[in-house]
């Protein structure tokens, strides 16, 4: 139906906008730290980036929904854990785990375990993509598991927090990496596209969090 169709494109444009306005908060935030700007400009781009996930999760959920795709639906939700676990970790200093740091990492756990089961279902079906959510729900049973033992052990101070910002940030950024990729360019198999940033991305995230951490 035409309205349908004005309302999809109407968030399709301010889902690119939210997009780009996203990646560029991450150069920004990304810049800042590398040339040793006052660091009140990192927090600033920081902040910008969060907001641009969020407004991609937002609009990305009802555009699953009218496309029928519980694939992006699940991605949109793996995407913006990492952005709000990055963000908690900026924030939450010295302060006690909040309610809704459990219920977020309870949910990226159920999300995580629906995208490995819709991963397996894909690949018995024939679609290689379902490779993309076994291995982004992988992350995310991984990263949301994380998440709680550092809740329990209470390891969220200090360096050992700059670093689990540092990694759920620098996740997010791939999130809107891919996001870019998989939209502008087109491959086959899709799950090579999909999976092309998180391979490039990962193994700097590991250097930089070894480094934070004095390793």
């Amino acid at each position: 139906m035409l309205g349908d169709d004005l309302v999809f494109n109407t968030l399709l444009v301010v889902h690119i906008l939210f997009g780009f306005a996203a990646l560029l908060a991450a150069i920004g935030a990304v810049t800042t730290q590398w040339l040793r700007m006052p660091h009140s400009r990192h927090v600033v781009c920081g902040q910008l980036f969060f907001w641009g996930m969020i407004g991609i999760f937002v609009t990305s959920l009802p555009m699953s929904v009218m496309v029928g795709s519980l694939f992006l639906f699940l991605i949109a939700i793996f995407s913006v854990y990492l952005a709000w676990s990055g963000c908690r970790y900026a924030k939450r200093r010295k302060g006690a785990i909040a309610v809704k740091d459990l219920l977020s990492a309870g949910a990226m756990l159920l999300a995580a375990t629906g995208m490995v089961a819709l991963g397996g279902i894909m690949l018995l079906g024939g679609d290689l993509n379902g490779i993309t959510l076994l291995v982004f729900g992988g992350l995310g049973l991984w990263l949301a598991g994380a998440d709680l033992q550092v809740f329990r052990s209470g390891e969220y101070t200090g360096k050992d927090r700059i670093a689990n910002h540092l990694g759920m940030m620098m996740g997010a950024t791939i999130a809107a990496v891919t996001a870019f990729t998989v939209t502008n360019f087109r491959m086959d198999p899709a799950f090579v596209l999909w999976l092309a940033p998180t391979i490039v991305i990962l193994p700097l995230i590991f250097y930089w969090r070894n480094r934070v951490l004095g390793g």
